[in-house]
């Protein structure tokens, strides 16, 4: 028995519906979407605009793999990854945590599994990332108060994330996106997590994909305490443990890449 599940914004339901934006096969048949991205033939990402002018991204699942055996035993269940992601919005928007409003989240269900599934969001008025920010506009002017205010917000983000429950699992500064008065967006949240408590382990791993992502030529040590005093709170030599272990774990995460990035491996990226 195949059956559809349904997670609609009520604002944006009756646009939808007129589009026939609510299922994945008329979805995924649209002549009029602009590819965003499409490395796996499971998940697409592509770009279109209804005849409304509402700009909307989406993913689409064209198949779901099984989730790993053990994957929900700390974490927050879901039945696809579009619906990890819709929950995973839901939660940052609850926790002020600026990102993409989901529009809908539209799940091909049979015999109680879910083949395919689809995820909307609504576009942002924020061109670029982070990285590129930086790498285009502070290699000649260090710009001191705006440095400041950017590594402050963001360490205030991802503490606001991790002590409400979300751990991002991709957290790195091409996922951040700027917009108009340097508003900050966390974005690319397919792999995110909703648990209890974000423990240490998960904390670090974030702390340590953004260090991993940071331009060295750019990023200054002071940029790093600024983030690390927002995001941790108190003094420094309170979490030498934890600031120690996000470095290590960093440097990991640099061997690693500069070692695929050698073999061939498209995928991966290193900003010195």
């Amino acid at each position: 028995m195949r059956e559809t599940r349904l997670l609609v914004d009520p604002a944006l339901r009756s646009e939808l519906e007129s589009e026939g934006l609510l299922d994945v096969n008329a979805l995924a048949a649209r002549g009029d979407l602009e590819t965003i991205k499409a490395r796996l033939e499971s998940r697409q990402t592509y770009r279109l605009v209804t005849a409304a002018g509402t700009t909307l991204y989406l993913k689409l699942y064209r198949e779901i793999e099984p989730e790993p055996r053990f994957a929900g035993l700390f974490a927050r269940g879901f039945d696809s990854p579009a619906s990890r992601e819709w929950h995973v919005l839901q939660r940052l928007h609850e926790l002020r945590v600026p990102t993409m409003r989901p529009a809908a989240c539209i799940e091909e269900v049979e015999s109680g599994v879910v083949k395919r599934a689809a995820l909307l969001t609504v576009g942002l008025s924020a061109p670029r990332s982070l990285q590129k920010l930086l790498l285009e506009e502070f290699t000649e002017c260090p710009q001191p108060a705006r440095r400041w205010q950017l590594t402050v917000e963001l360490g205030r983000i991802l503490r606001r994330m991790h002590d409400g429950g979300v751990n991002h699992r991709d957290f790195y500064l091409v996922h951040i996106r700027v917009g108009h008065d340097d508003e900050l967006y966390v974005t690319d949240l397919n792999r995110a997590d909703i648990r209890k408590r974000v423990t240490r382990r998960w904390r670090v791993k974030d702390v340590a994909a953004l260090l991993h992502s940071a331009p060295a030529s750019l990023v200054t040590a002071t940029d790093r305490a600024r983030f690390a005093r927002a995001y941790l709170g108190g003094r420094l030599r309170d979490h030498r443990d934890f600031i120690e272990a996000a470095i290590r774990k960093s440097e990991r995460m640099t061997s690693h890449t500069k070692k695929r990035l050698a073999q061939g491996e498209a995928n991966y990226h290193v900003v010195e």
